[in-house]
């Protein structure tokens, strides 16, 4: 889907997907996901984020499926030495939707009420970007980090093992 902005207030109307009058079938979408996305989310982990999540929507009559494919590059500092590191994030999500009286939404299924006539995307591409966080944001391999950074920190925990321990807190040890 080409960068459109529907509601020149609202910058999450690029992330609403309308299906009243689709013809039953696939329709594909793709929805550029950047920085600006994750400035409406303050409370985001991610501030530097880039690339696309592919939509398929299957529509039939009585129900639709959709399957979301998130591939964005996230920069953040290595956990070990502070350079900047560019990370995947990649998540894949399938979502059964029907039609009900009222919406509700849950991580698999949504119901959508009978006023309802589009499908946004933002807080599950949102959900989906956090889910794909690795838990260990460092370089793969410690020779990538900076070595000037490394000498600091591993001198700084030589500083620490080296210091004299209470010994009010030693004789707990023996416990």
């Amino acid at each position: 889907m080409p960068s459109r902005n529907l509601d020149g207030m609202n910058p999450l109307a690029n992330y609403r997907i309308p299906f009243m009058g689709l013809k039953p079938g696939n329709h594909e979408f793709q929805v550029d996901v950047d920085s600006e996305f994750f400035a409406c989310f303050p409370e985001s982990e991610i501030q530097s984020a880039n690339g696309t999540v592919d939509v398929i929507l299957e529509y039939t009559k009585t129900t639709m499926t959709l399957r979301l494919e998130l591939n964005l590059t996230w920069k953040v500092p290595c956990g070990r030495c502070l350079e900047e590191l560019t990370f995947p994030l990649l998540h894949d999500e399938r979502i059964a939707i029907r039609f009900g009286e009222k919406t509700e939404i849950t991580e698999t299924l949504w119901i959508l009420g009978k006023n309802e006539y589009d499908l946004d995307l933002s807080q599950i591409i949102y959900e989906m970007s956090h889910l794909a966080i690795p838990s260990n944001k460092v370089h793969e391999n410690e020779s990538d980090c900076d070595p000037n950074m490394l000498g600091y920190t591993l001198n700084e925990s030589e500083e620490e093992s080296e210091k004299p321990s209470d010994p009010r807190w030693d004789a707990l040890k023996n416990l």
